[in-house]
C-alpha cells in the first residue's frame, strides 16, 4: 500500500443547516469517493447549489480533490460538471461547489439492468464529446467509469471527477499504489506512475462503459475473453466489432478519438435506433450521414413548451430527407436551374462524402434587477399620524413596494422601513415647538434706517423701530427643525430602484453562415425562468448567458424577473468533392437555402458576361471620344 501523508483535519463534521462560508447546507445527498455531497443554498443570492466537502484527509485525496477543482473550474463543456467555487473552511475543511443537478450516477441506472440502445448511444455520444474536448485541452481523464458519470432526468450525461486526470497541473502520483485506483474500466497500459497519457486510455474506458450499458455486466478482467454482445441480445451483434475495437489491448489499434468511436457505434446500431424513433429512418441514410443532438435538446426538451417539440420533429424529418444523396442531388439541380450564373446540373458534378445535420439556437434573456440598499437613518419632522413602532423592523427585502408593470424602470427613491420609527424631542426647540426669532433675536422689533427730508431741504438718516416681519412682533417663530411639532421622527430608509437589461448569446456559429442562419431562426420557447435553477445551466451557451446576468446581481441587487426566449434554426453541412477539390456546402433553414462559394457558379458564363461588359464599355468610350473629338 502507499505511504500516507496526512493533512490538517477540520475541527468538526458538517451537519444539515450549518453555514460554510457563503453557503447554507440544506440536506446531505450522498458520499462520493472523496467527498460528502450536500444540497445547499448561496446565502446572498439564494441560489441552489451542491457543496462537496472533502472527507478523506490523506495527501493523495487532498491533491486529487484540488486537482479536480482546478481543472473543472477552467474547463467549460456542456457534458462536464463545472466548479463554480472552491476554498477551505476552518471548521469543515476543503470544499468545492457545483450547480444543482437533477441527475443520478450511471452506476445506479446500470444496477437496474442494461440500457436501451438509444439511451446508451446518446450517453456515449455525449461522453465522447466531453472526452474529445478534454483531449483538445491536453487533459486525459484516466478514470472513465459509471461512478464518475451522471445522467440527468432529461438524458444529459455529465462526466465528473477529474481527480486522476493527466494534465500539466497533475501532481506526482508515482508513489501511490495503483491497485487502489485501477478499475475494470481501466486500459491495460494505464499506469499512474507514468507521466505520459493519451486519448486511447479514455477510448478504452468509454468502450468498457458502453459494453456495460449494452450488456448489463461489468467487462471481464484483463486477459479474459470478451463475450460477444450478441450473446446478450442478438440485435446488438452489429455493435460488437465497434466495442471490441474500443477495447483492443493495443492502444494504436483503437479508434483515433472518442467521437469517432461513438459515431461508429451509432452507425452500427442504426436499425435499433430507427425502431426507437418514429420521425427518422436512419437505415436509409448514407453511411456517412449523421444527425447531432444539440445539448439543449437532451437537457431541456421536456422542460420547454410544445414549440420545441414541433421544431425538433420538423428538423428530424428534414434531416431524414437530406441524408440521402439522391435528395441532395435533386436540391442542387433545382438550385442550378434558378440562376443564369449557376453551374448546370450541379447535383451530377458533386460527390458527397460527409453529411451532418444539427440545430443551432439563439438565446435572449430579459432580466429585471431590483436594488435595495442597506437601511440608513433619516430624520424628519413629526406628523400627527406618526406612532412609535412596537415590532422590530423587517428585512429590507420584506418591505412591500408599489406594484409596477413588468420590466418597468424605477429611478432610485427612498422607502421607509416599517417598524423602524422612533419619536424624539426636537433638540432645537426642546419640545416647545417655537424658538426665539432669528430675525429680531426675540425682541419682537427690528430697527431700520430711513432717510428723511429736513425743512432746510437737507436729508438725514433716522432709525425707526418696527414690528419684526418674521415673528410679527411676538419674538418667537415656529421651529424649522421640527416644523413646529416639537418632536422629530427618526426612521430607517433604504434606496429602492429597478432596471431592465437584455442579454443575448448563441451557440458557436463562428465558422457558419451567420447571416443566413440568423435570418431563418424561429422561436421555440419563450417564458419566465429561475436563472439560478440548475437545469438551465446544463447548456453551455445558456449557462454563460445566465452567469453574465447573475454577475450583475449582488448583496443589494437581485434578479426579480427573468424571461428567456430561445430561437432555433436547422443546418446541414455537406463535405463533398467538386472539380477534384474538397468543398463544403450548407443547407440552412427549413427552406434549405444553399450557401457555398464561387465554385458553385458557372465560370464560362461569368467570363462571357465580363467580356461583353468590357466590350460595351469600350464601345461607349469610343463613341464618347468621337463625339468630343
Amino acid at each position: 500500500m502507499s505511504t500516507s501523508r496526512t493533512i490538517n483535519r477540520p475541527a468538526q463534521q458538517a451537519v444539515e443547516g450549518a453555514e460554510l462560508r457563503n453557503y447554507r447546507l440544506v440536506e446531505r445527498l450522498a458520499e462520493e469517493e472523496l467527498a460528502t455531497v450536500y444540497a445547499a443554498s448561496h446565502l446572498t443570492l439564494d441560489r441552489p447549489v451542491q457543496v462537496h466537502i472533502l472527507r478523506r484527509h490523506d495527501w493523495i485525496s487532498a491533491s486529487r480533490f484540488q486537482l479536480a477543482a482546478r481543472l473543472a473550474a477552467r474547463l467549460s463543456h456542456p457534458n462536464l460538471v463545472p466548479v463554480i467555487d472552491a476554498g477551505h473552511d476552518e471548521r469543515y475543511g476543503t470544499y468545492l461547489v457545483t450547480p444543482q443537478l437533477d441527475a443520478r450516477p450511471l452506476s445506479a441506472l446500470l444496477a437496474e439492468g442494461p440500457l436501451p440502445p438509444l439511451i446508451a448511444v446518446r450517453i456515449a455520444s455525449q461522453l465522447a464529446a466531453a472526452l474529445d474536448y478534454l483531449h483538445s485541452q491536453q487533459v486525459f481523464h484516466r478514470d472513465v467509469q459509471p461512478d464518475n458519470i451522471l445522467v440527468g432526468a432529461e438524458g444529459v450525461a455529465y462526466l465528473t471527477n477529474l481527480g486522476l486526470a493527466a494534465s500539466p497541473d497533475t501532481p506526482d502520483f508515482s508513489s501511490i499504489d495503483e491497485a487502489d485506483y485501477l478499475t475494470p474500466y481501466s486500459a491495460p497500459e494505464q499506469h499512474l506512475s507514468r507521466g505520459e497519457a493519451g486519448a486511447a486510455l479514455d477510448v478504452y474506458g468509454l468502450g468498457a462503459v458502453v459494453f456495460h450499458m449494452l450488456a448489463g455486466e461489468v467487462p471481464p478482467a484483463l486477459g479474459s475473453a470478451l463475450p460477444s454482445l450478441a450473446s446478450y441480445d442478438a440485435a446488438l451483434a452489429p455493435a460488437d466489432h465497434v466495442v471490441r475495437r474500443m477495447l483492443l489491448p493495443q492502444p494504436q489499434a483503437r479508434f483515433p478519438s472518442a467521437t469517432a468511436a461513438a459515431s461508429a457505434l451509432r452507425q452500427a446500431l442504426r436499425s435499433q435506433l430507427d425502431q426507437a424513433t418514429t420521425d427518422m429512418d436512419e437505415s436509409r441514410w448514407e453511411a456517412s450521414a449523421e444527425r447531432l443532438d444539440n445539448p439543449l435538446e437532451t437537457a431541456l426538451a421536456s422542460s420547454l413548451d410544445a414549440r420545441l417539440e414541433q421544431f425538433l420533429a420538423r428538423s428530424r424529418q428534414r434531416a431524414d430527407e437530406l441524408h440521402r444523396r439522391d435528395m441532395i442531388r435533386r436540391l442542387l439541380n433545382r438550385w442550378s436551374r434558378k440562376g443564369f450564373f449557376r453551374r448546370r446540373a450541379l447535383g451530377q458534378l458533386v460527390q458527397p462524402e460527409q453529411i451532418v445535420s444539427y440545430n443551432v439556437y439563439f438565446y435572449q434573456l430579459r432580466t429585471l434587477y431590483e436594488t435595495r440598499s442597506e437601511p440608513h437613518p433619516h430624520v424628519r419632522p413629526h406628523r400627527p399620524d406618526d406612532q412609535r413602532s412596537l415590532a422590530p423592523p423587517p428585512d429590507v427585502w420584506s418591505v412591500p413596494v408599489p406594484e409596477l408593470a413588468p420590466f418597468e424602470t424605477v429611478r432610485p427613491r427612498e422607502v421607509p422601513v416599517p417598524g423602524s420609527t422612533r419619536i424624539v424631542t426636537c433638540p432645537e426647540c426642546l419640545g416647545a415647538s417655537q424658538i426665539f426669532c432669528a430675525t429680531c433675536r426675540g425682541t419682537g422689533t427690528v430697527e431700520r434706517v430711513s432717510r428723511v427730508s429736513n425743512r432746510d431741504h437737507s436729508r438725514s438718516e433716522e432709525t425707526i423701530a418696527s414690528d419684526c416681519p418674521t415673528c410679527r412682533g411676538t419674538g418667537k417663530q415656529s421651529c424649522p427643525r421640527c416644523s413646529g411639532s416639537g418632536n422629530l421622527v427618526e426612521e430607517l430608509v433604504f434606496s429602492w430602484s429597478r432596471r431592465a437589461k437584455l442579454f443575448e448569446h448563441s451557440d458557436d456559429i463562428e465558422d457558419l453562415p451567420r447571416f443566413a442562419i440568423s435570418k431563418r431562426r424561429e422561436p421555440v420557447f419563450a417564458g419566465p425562468i429561475n436563472p439560478y435553477e440548475g437545469r438551465w445551466h446544463s447548456v453551455a451557451p445558456l449557462a454563460e448567458l445566465l452567469r453574465t446576468a447573475i454577475a450583475e446581481a449582488g448583496p443589494e441587487t437581485r434578479i426579480i424577473t427573468a424571461d428567456l426566449t430561445i430561437e432555433g434554426a436547422p443546418i446541414t453541412e455537406i463535405d463533398l468533392v467538386l472539380d477534384e477539390q474538397p468543398r463544403r456546402l450548407y443547407f440552412v433553414g427549413f427552406d434549405n437555402e444553399l450557401i457555398g462559394d464561387w465554385s458553385l457558379l458557372n465560370p464560362e458564363r461569368l467570363i462571357l458576361v465580363a467580356l461583353i461588359a468590357i466590350l460595351a464599355l469600350l464601345a461607349l468610350l469610343a463613341i464618347t471620344l468621337t463625339l468630343f473629338a
